[in-house]
């Protein structure tokens, strides 16, 4: 629900867990379907090893990524104009293997944030320092640590969405609308979207105000669920370094190279997917060493 509090921690309490293992071996691969606007799962350096040859995996190494994998990682989608006068959409999502969950947080790029060396709108942050900057501002005002990214202009992210297949939305009326330079009409009902409509769809949300970043945060999170499925697993490879050379983001090849077991069981687990509004810090006599 839009007004349900999500709790996250932050960095300093995040080292005092010590959560022990990072785990994204779903990492390139499931984080690109995700940021397209997307998802980053870390993993440690020792989370799991396979022996076995990629093309013999069984069901038995999704067991055990299973019993090793816990905790939460955050990842910040965007998308922005190619020239930095206009974010698209600003993001933050949360996997959490603990509750088998997707938390997804859609920011306005108006909002302001202090980040000691700089005040001004995200859209300034990044303006003045680029991703790096954007996300000390992310982190500043929802006190969560952003473990990666994943970025895109306009036409990467168009053609991200068109590899990757249509998204299926269902609209329970009629959208007509007309912004300062785009147009999107979408009737009611079920309706396939493609990179330039899904892209106009998440600018018209983001026109909303509130109940807008709602609706961006619920569509992203309709990307996720629909493109970790089987098909996409079977072309995993060819997705991969099609998808690479469009998006930007700071995960390793490595990540992707580990991603298969990981994948597997995103893909069979059902997983709640909620848009959240607000982040909770967790004091700290909350925090167990």
């Amino acid at each position: 629900m839009w007004n349900k509090l999500q709790t996250f921690r932050t960095a300093r309490q995040r080292e005092r867990r010590r959560l022990g293992r990072f785990f994204g071996a779903a990492a390139v691969f499931l984080a690109l379907f995700l940021a397209v606007s997307a998802v980053y799962i870390g993993i440690h350096s020792g989370g799991f090893s396979r022996d076995t040859d990629e093309t013999t995996e069984s069901a038995t190494d999704v067991s055990q990524v299973v019993e090793n994998v816990t905790g939460v990682k955050n990842l910040m989608l965007l998308c922005a104009t190619q020239d930095k006068t206009d974010i698209r959409f600003l993001a933050v999502v949360q996997i959490s293997f603990d509750e088998n969950s997707y938390s997804i947080c859609a920011f306005s790029p108006r909002e302001t944030a202090n980040t000691g060396d700089r005040f001004g709108s995200f859209l300034e942050h990044y303006q003045a320092g680029g991703v790096k900057q954007l996300i000390r501002a992310v982190e500043q005002i929802s006190g969560i640590h952003i473990d990666r990214y994943i970025a895109s202009d306009d036409n990467s992210f168009k053609r991200a969405i068109n590899t990757l297949g249509p998204v299926v939305f269902s609209f329970p009326e009629q959208i007509s609308y007309r912004g300062a330079d785009f147009a999107i009409v979408l009737i009611e009902g079920e309706q396939k979207l493609r990179g330039d409509d899904l892209l106009k769809y998440l600018r018209y949300c983001g026109a909303l105000g509130d109940e807008g970043l709602r609706m961006q945060a619920t569509a992203l999170g309709e990307l996720f669920v629909q493109y970790i499925n089987e098909k996409n697993l079977s072309r995993r490879d060819n997705l991969y370094s099609t998808l690479i050379n469009t998006l930007s983001s700071d995960i390793s090849v490595m990540d992707f190279k580990k991603a298969k077991p990981m994948l597997e069981y995103l893909q069979a687990t059902p997983f709640d997917v909620q848009s959240i509004r607000y982040f909770r810090i967790i004091p700290d006599e909350e925090v167990q060493p």
